[in-house]
């Protein structure tokens, strides 16, 4: 008998110890997953900003190569023209030059041939009739021959200024032309940066959309828990699709509406006195109402509020005296939740919670001010009156 006593204590060691073991490791990966999800929820709004001004900081260079790339074409146009004037100036230099060299060869051969005798007559002192009168030919031949040398002389002069003039031009035209290379090369190389920004964003953008799903598919979670504790009154199919219809509407629209509602038909009033915040010190991050998903740009509707807690392991308290109808981990993106039932048929919700405080089960009787928990980052809070959602401000002051 004793014997089997030992071996029964010793089984219920084992098996506590090893239950104790489980209860350590779920713990550790619980831990984990919070930490995991705290970082995911403030790098999901700085991916969304990051998204939107690389697209505007895309959208900006674009048009500045546009018209960088216009400045250019037209620059290379002038450029074109001023070169092919050149070039026309260029050939009528040269054929005037020769036809300077021509003139002068002409008039060189024209002495040689036909003035070598009256010019030796001349050096002889022994003039003849023949050579007086060649030589008053050369002298009229030299002079209409100087008139000439000398306008094509004058000519070249002037097309040698329009060359300069054009070569200035031309010169200019080239930096010019340099210049907006060099700023096109330069917004070509922000553009491609901002190409692969955009890229390793839309990575970034998949990132978004799972954590929105996880978000998604975690809300859904709490209605369904909040329904089956009939604190919500369950949508009806025609509803539900309307809804969808609107989202879809909303989300194919692109330009963003420029007012939304917040306080839709389903949210109910509250005229009572206001308690004391779940979170003291709190910061609110997260209005209740209809809001823009800064990425896909549809409506959703929010019907909770977050508070920013003050520090990590502020206590969170209950805001009316009441007693507790759920508490446990919701094993999604909310982490651990309470609802608490009130007075008036009014329900409070308190989700991302850390940790419980002792004692918080369900059926626990709580009055005002009563410690549930504690969060590390942030508290969403919830408020239910007659089965339909109600905005927490309403309820509670700040």
């Amino acid at each position: 008998m004793k014997i089997f006593l030992y071996l029964v204590l010793s089984f219920s060691l084992l098996f506590s110890a090893s239950v104790e073991s489980k209860i350590k490791q779920n713990k550790k990966q619980l831990k984990s997953k919070k930490i995991q999800y705290n970082k995911m929820d403030k790098e999901l709004s700085e991916v969304a900003k990051k998204i939107n001004i690389a697209k505007k900081e895309q959208k900006k260079l674009a048009i500045k190569l546009s018209k960088l790339a216009t400045n250019i074409q037209n620059n290379e146009v002038v450029y074109k023209r001023l070169q092919n004037e050149d070039k026309k100036y260029s050939t009528a230099l040269a054929n005037l030059s020769t036809d300077i060299d021509k003139n002068q060869k002409r008039f060189l051969d024209l002495v040689a041939k036909n003035f070598s005798l009256a010019l030796a007559l001349e050096e002889l002192k022994q003039p003849t009739k023949d050579s007086v009168m060649m030589k008053e030919a050369y002298k009229l031949y030299a002079e209409k021959n100087s008139k000439e040398i000398e306008k094509l002389k004058v000519d070249i002069s002037k097309l040698e200024s329009k060359k300069e003039t054009l070569k200035l031009k031309k010169s200019n035209i080239k930096k010019a032309i340099s210049r907006y290379e060099l700023e096109r090369k330069e917004y070509k190389s922000k553009k491609n940066k901002q190409d692969v920004l955009v890229k390793n964003l839309a990575r970034d953008k998949a990132i978004y959309k799972k954590r929105f799903n996880k978000i998604k598919a975690s809300r859904k979670s709490l209605e369904r828990k909040l329904a089956k504790l009939k604190i919500i009154k369950r949508s009806n199919d025609k509803e539900r699709k309307a809804r969808v219809v609107a989202q879809r509407t909303n989300a194919s629209r692109p330009k963003t509406p420029k007012s939304v509602s917040s306080t839709p038909a389903r949210a109910v009033n509250y005229s009572g006195g206001k308690a004391n915040s779940p979170l003291r010190g709190a910061r609110l991050i997260k209005k209740f109402g209809t809001y823009i998903d800064p990425i896909y740009k549809f409506k959703i509707f929010n019907k909770s509020i977050t508070l920013k807690a003050p520090h990590a392991g502020s206590k969170v308290r209950s805001v009316l005296a009441g007693k507790v109808v759920f508490a446990e981990n919701s094993g999604g993106m909310l982490g651990k939740v309470v609802i608490v039932e009130h007075a008036n048929d009014i329900h409070t919700i308190y989700a991302k919670l850390s940790r419980l405080a002792p004692g918080i089960h369900v059926g626990k009787r709580l009055s005002a001010g009563t410690i549930i928990g504690k969060v590390d980052k942030s508290l969403m809070f919830e408020v239910t009156k007659n089965n339909k959602h109600m905005n927490p401000l309403k309820l509670i002051r700040l």
